[in-house]
């Protein structure tokens, strides 16, 4: 099975997204194309990396990921396919591979080679999916080393201050802000004892309650273990990232 998954910023109000996976399915008729989301915020590649590289390996081995974020349409640049744990990232090298794959030493990654034509880097992805599926895909390729150098703020867990220090990495469409704190980090470093957590927004906000999962009977903000295993702050009903004025990349601390 030829499994295709999208993820772009292009929203579905516009005709974008049914145009390209139209040419996609005219090009490998026997593609199985799935939508991850088009609703990433403009351009934000953090947020894209970040839901791809939590969703990825839900998917069968194999699959090939097209990424339409933040996309030049230039008829100049040329899309790159990274190969990763069996599965194959393709897209326009914004940075979003180094912010995917961090400090990976020998990432086996190639650029389609192909004369200066007048065709947009998403027409070039297309054949570069179907050489790929067809098994033809080094005779029009390159090594490709050169990446993007987006900076990843990585967490940091500081045992002789008793801190953890991370970032908010992702807010979903409820306002949760996720982190990039893994959750068997803040377990293991805290265990059963108190914590507390700072935040570098604009308004005080004192966090001290941890579940494991979503507590309707929580009346304060409390942190928890989400579903792709890193922290999460949340709050019943409530809209945290809008009540505690956060954002993507703001700091959070834990000392406990």
């Amino acid at each position: 099975m030829k499994n295709i998954t999208l993820i772009s910023n292009w929203k579905l109000r516009d005709p974008y997204v049914a145009m390209f996976k139209g040419r996609l399915w005219k090009t490998i008729p026997d593609a199985r194309i799935i939508d991850i989301t088009h609703a990433i915020d403009e351009s934000i590649i953090e947020q894209t990396s970040f839901i791809l590289k939590t969703s990825y390996q839900s998917f069968p081995e194999g699959t090939l990921h097209i990424i339409l974020t933040g996309n030049t349409l230039s008829h100049t640049s040329m899309p790159v396919m990274v190969e990763y744990n069996h599965h194959y990232f393709m897209g326009e090298d914004n940075g979003v591979f180094s912010l995917m794959f961090g400090g990976e030493p020998a990432l086996n990654a190639v650029e389609l080679n192909l004369p200066d034509e007048q065709t947009t880097v998403l027409d070039k992805c297309i054949l570069m999916a179907q050489l790929h599926f067809e098994g033809q895909l080094k005779e029009k390729t390159v090594a490709y080393t050169n990446f993007v150098r987006k900076i990843q703020f990585s967490p940091e867990h500081d045992t002789l201050n008793r801190v953890i220090t991370g970032q908010v990495t992702y807010i979903d469409t409820r306002c949760n802000a996720i982190t990039n704190i893994p959750v068997d980090m803040f377990k293991e470093a805290v265990k059963n004892g108190n914590f507390s957590v700072s935040l570098s927004s604009t308004r005080h906000i004192t966090i001290n309650r941890y579940h494991n999962f979503y507590n309707p009977k929580e009346e304060e903000i409390y942190m928890m273990g989400n579903p792709l295993g890193y922290l999460e702050l949340t709050l019943n009903n409530g809209y945290i990232a809008v009540l505690a004025d956060l954002k993507i990349g703001d700091k959070i601390e834990i000392r406990y």
